[in-house]
């Protein structure tokens, strides 16, 4: 009898399930609904919140899942070697090309921009918060970093600095510009790192 199957209907709908269908969605750039969600799953809207908490927390975590995915890809792509600094920003990049042209999140962004910029850049959404965690190790790993820069307060700042350049135009109307927040995050850097005297400036 144990090794019997359960049937399709009679399972127990788990919040993995819940997430994989809601991230489908997202990708099929079907609207995210919790009560189309919860009818399609048959289980109680109140289920899902229990779950996710909110439509807006949901949503955060699938567009997480995505840039999760898409800076492990690119990071295992990138050549091994290279400094921590020049590695990281050449990641982030790629990252945010990647991100502003793929078409879920165009889609999403388009449908709705406030609530968007909400959820990907709100300290209220999922999103920042593993942003700021991952440029955290990243800067964790570059050396030279001030002793009196707290890792927390320049991954907070470069993710903050990203932002304002990769979803201009839902924050001031111009349009995006990876290449400026790399570049302006670079700058960030260098002003966070120790200066290497030469032995000219000793002499």
């Amino acid at each position: 009898m144990s090794h019997l199957r359960v049937p399709a209907a009679e399972r127990r709908v788990s919040r993995g399930d819940a997430f994989e269908t809601a991230l489908q969605w997202f990708l099929d750039g079907r609207r995210l609904d919790m009560r189309a969600l919860a009818g399609h799953l048959d289980v109680a809207r109140s289920t899902l919140y229990r779950w996710f908490i909110s439509r807006e927390a949901l949503l955060g975590d699938i567009a997480w899942r995505i840039m999760g995915d898409t800076i492990a890809r690119i990071e295992a792509s990138e050549p091994a070697g290279a400094d921590p600094r020049t590695h990281f920003l050449r990641v982030y990049g790629r990252l945010t090309e990647t991100v502003r042209d793929y078409p879920p999140l165009v889609t999403f962004v388009a449908d709705d921009p406030d609530y968007a910029l909400r959820v990907l850049t709100s300290g209220y959404g999922t999103v920042q918060g593993h942003l700021i965690e991952w440029v955290g190790g990243q800067v964790d790993a570059m050396p030279g970093i001030r002793s009196d820069v707290a890792t927390d307060d320049l991954a907070y700042a470069i993710v903050r600095l990203g932002e304002s350049f990769i979803w201009s135009d839902m924050i001031t109307g111009s349009a995006p510009r990876a290449d400026v927040a790399v570049a302006m995050i670079g700058l960030l850097l260098a002003g966070a790192s120790e200066k290497v005297t030469t032995t000219e400036e000793k002499s």
